[in-house]
């Protein structure tokens, strides 16, 4: 019985032991834990100053103090392969699109010492590995070697610097093997170890700390991420870098350019050098790409879709910038801004603003320019124009779900007036946002009362693309103008570098009892109307059916007295022919014909008196040959309000009229 009590024991006690060992093969060691980080650093990037002004001061104390008091911003983790030899994850620096903190490239080790990033020698955004070298004495650091077997059900380890708070060691397994995504060169490792943002371009480790994976991206719905197998970083021995991108794509009304970039460079290369190649090989190939597009839908988009006709002879217009766009039936439309609010900033001063999806801003407005101040400087202070939007809005970002309010960037970085194709003088101008490294841009025409804007905030990454992107689009976007006649007047005399072209022949002389004018085809002398400085013009603007390149008056109206019904315009309408709605056809046949309302009768519509005249058959109208006639009329009305008598009505409606040359 002994004999066989101590046979027992003796396997009780081995089974112990191999358990115990069993059991250590499960977890790093302290000591290993200790000896690893010794080889895993931050890449990090001088923070930027910030240049945004503050309502208010700014709250420092809302920021964590490991992060209030860095002057290093943290944007991943990288780790040693080799004597200044660092292995990361490609999209930890965005090489091939700009940044404002891709100047001062380096790693940093645990105690905060630096290391300047100097070449790449390995690049592939389409694997996400990098490999660089750095200036400095990297000798006292551990050196990590690369597993060569692993498999699924391995425990694994990812390490880095998670959430920018120093590097820490998660233990999980190695669940899985899943194809990349785009061609299936290779399998992706899965692991269920947790990862966080800063953890990107650390090593996955295995129980011997040897790399066995590059952490690159992780699930948004679950605790499953993914890395790139450390046996594939071996075999991409290329000697240069490479560039690939798939998911990019033209788009515009329901058409679709699906396209790729594919770049290389020889290395080792200047970290800068290289992104400085990259950046304007991306920025041509997205150019080349909008020609590509163009050259096959030019006859499927704006301004030559076999539609468009249809539209240029039934335009709407809209005093807020707004864009021509196509529907799901195929006609093409006027998509307005929707839901305009106002601030008055003072008695003299508004801002209106909206937002619409048809464009590539964020906001649309009006601005109003302020009481004392010439037309021409404010339209160029870009600095003031953002500044009245960013104060009136209440522009701000949140610093720990506090609204922190921002009333300036100072001055533009850049400047640009730019021309388009309809001879339109637009004023942009961008500001860096250091802070989130964004752009805000503003593309501004001029209008009598001030500026009309869209703007946009950006990727600085994108910012590039994003200007080219927006020429592309300036022919969608329609403006016409509402003012008083003593803002129209200054608005008529700005120089030709930013009146547009539709008005640079523009008259308009205000006297005590009469308005001269001359607004595109459209001229007259109108004396006795009570028109003043204080009454409104309206102007649309229209694309000449014939001439799609060219804008031109689509109606005018003068108001007197906004504050009483009553106003004077002319409107041109075209014969739509096929493309006419049967109330349309209607309207046509009455018109041409001089059928009611429109021979001249007088209508009473309830508070107004109201009188429909075709100016052609007052040879009256700009453009009055037998050709035009069958093509294009001219309705002239008079609305005045019913307590008017009807002498005197009739009176000013004929002074109206003859007074049109």
């Amino acid at each position: 019985m002994l004999k066989t009590f101590t046979s027992i024991s003796n396997i009780i006690l081995i089974l112990s032991f191999s358990f115990m060992a069993y059991a250590e093969k499960e977890e790093l060691s302290s000591a290993q834990v200790k000896k690893y980080k010794n080889g895993i650093f931050e890449v990090v990037t001088l923070k930027l100053e910030d240049n945004a002004i503050y309502k208010e001061e700014f709250p420092h104390d809302l920021i964590p103090f490991h992060l209030r008091k860095d002057k290093y911003h943290s944007l991943g983790t990288s780790f040693l392969i080799k004597d200044n030899t660092f292995v990361s994850a490609a999209h930890v620096f965005n090489i091939g699109h700009y940044s404002l903190l891709s100047k001062n490239y380096a790693v940093r080790d645990s105690k905060g010492n630096i290391f300047k990033i100097k070449n790449v020698e390995k690049y592939s955004n389409y694997r996400d590995l990098i490999q660089f070298s750095v200036e400095g004495d990297t000798s006292k650091y551990h050196k990590f070697a690369f597993g060569k077997n692993y498999e699924e059900g391995d425990i694994v380890y990812a390490a880095g610097n998670a959430l920018g708070e120093g590097v820490i060691f998660r233990k999980g397994s190695l669940t899985s093997f899943t194809y990349e995504p785009i061609d299936g060169k290779w399998k992706d490792i899965r692991y269920s170890a947790a990862a966080s943002p800063g953890n990107s371009g650390g090593p996955l480790l295995n129980l011997d700390g040897e790399v066995v994976g590059i952490v690159t991206k992780k699930s948004s719905s679950e605790n499953l991420n993914y890395a790139l197998p450390i046996e594939e970083f071996n075999h991409f021995t290329s000697d240069t870098a490479e560039f690939y991108t798939t998911q990019m794509a033209e788009v515009e009304a329901t058409q679709q350019l699906r396209y790729s970039w594919r770049f290389s460079a020889k290395l080792p290369k200047d970290i800068m050098a290289l992104r400085a190649l990259a950046e304007k090989s991306f920025y041509e190939r997205f150019v080349n790409a909008r020609v590509d597009f163009v050259t096959k839908f030019e006859k499927s988009i704006f301004p030559k879709h076999s539609n468009v006709g249809k539209y240029l002879k039934n335009q709407k217009n809209s005093d807020m910038l707004s864009s021509i766009d196509i529907n799901g039936n195929g006609e093409w439309l006027l998509f307005k801004a929707e839901d305009t609010r106002q601030i008055k900033i003072s008695k003299d001063q508004t801002l209106y603003y909206s937002k619409s999806n048809k464009f590539i801003g964020n906001y649309q407005f009006d601005l109003d320019k302020p009481k004392g101040k010439k037309l021409s400087e404010f339209i160029k202070d870009k600095k003031y124009i953002l500044d009245t939007f960013f104060t009136s809005m209440q522009w701000n970002r949140n610093i720990a779900n506090t609204p922190v309010y921002i009333t300036s960037y100072g001055k533009p970085v850049y400047e640009e007036q730019y021309e388009d194709k309809y001879g339109r003088v637009w004023q942009m101008a961008t500001w860096n946002d250091q802070y989130s490294n964004r752009a805000i841009m503003i593309y501004c025409l001029p209008t009598p009362s001030g500026v009309s804007c869209d703007l946009v905030s950006a990727s600085r990454g994108w910012l590039p693309v994003q200007k080219a992107a927006y020429k592309d689009n300036l022919h969608r976007i329609m403006l016409s103008y509402s003012a008083k006649l003593k803002e129209w007047k200054e608005f008529i005399e700005l120089p030709n570098d930013i009146i547009p072209k539709h008005f640079r022949d523009s008259k308009l002389n205000i006297s005590e009892n009469k308005v001269d004018f001359q607004i595109g085809e459209f001229s007259g002398s109108l004396p006795n109307l009570k028109l003043t400085g204080d009454s409104n013009l309206y102007v649309a603007i229209e694309i000449d059916p014939d001439h799609i390149n060219e804008l031109m008056i689509g109606n005018f109206s003068f108001t007197p007295n906004l504050n009483e019904d009553g106003t004077y315009y002319v409107s041109k309408f075209y014969n739509q022919g096929e493309h006419a709605s049967d109330s349309y056809k209607d309207f046509w046949t009455k018109f041409t014909m001089l059928k009611s309302p429109y021979n001249f009768e007088v209508i009473n519509e309830g508070k107004q008196h109201t009188k429909y005249m075709n100016l052609g058959a007052n040879k009256k109208s700009p453009k009055n040959t037998s050709a035009d006639i069958n093509k294009i009329g001219y309705l002239a009305v008079c609305k005045l309000q019913s307590e008017v008598k009807l002498s005197e009505f009739n009176q000013s409606c004929d002074t109206f009229i003859n007074g049109l040359h």
